[in-house]
């Protein structure tokens, strides 16, 4: 398994606050039994879930086996529906920067 973050925007327009569609999906995803889904998707884990609504902007932080699957989450779900989304690998500065730095400039 690998950590990922899915970063997400929204429109203001288009905010759970603002539209009263996408306030039902948001409403019905945050409601759900996500267990079976995140099985399927080979989601091991939902880290944190961060959002800023000022921004309408958000980050998760996940534990999954593949982006490719994480991007069908995100369809399924209707995340995607109404969010423009970037799914990234996450490495620790420890753990994933610094060996490739010292790698480079040979320090």
């Amino acid at each position: 398994m690998a950590l990922y973050g899915i970063y997400g925007s929204h429109t203001v327009e288009a905010c759970p606050v603002n539209d009263r569609g996408t306030a039902k999906t948001l409403v019905e995803f945050a409601e759900a039994d996500l267990a079976p889904l995140l099985k399927e998707y080979k989601i091991q884990d939902v880290l944190g879930q961060y959002h800023s609504a000022f921004e309408h902007t958000f980050l998760w932080v996940i534990d999954a086996e593949d982006p490719h699957l994480v991007e069908e989450f995100a369809l399924k779900t209707g995340l995607a529906s109404f969010n423009n989304l970037r799914i990234v690998p996450l490495l620790t500065l420890r753990e994933g920067v610094l060996p490739r730095i010292k790698a480079v400039h040979g320090l």
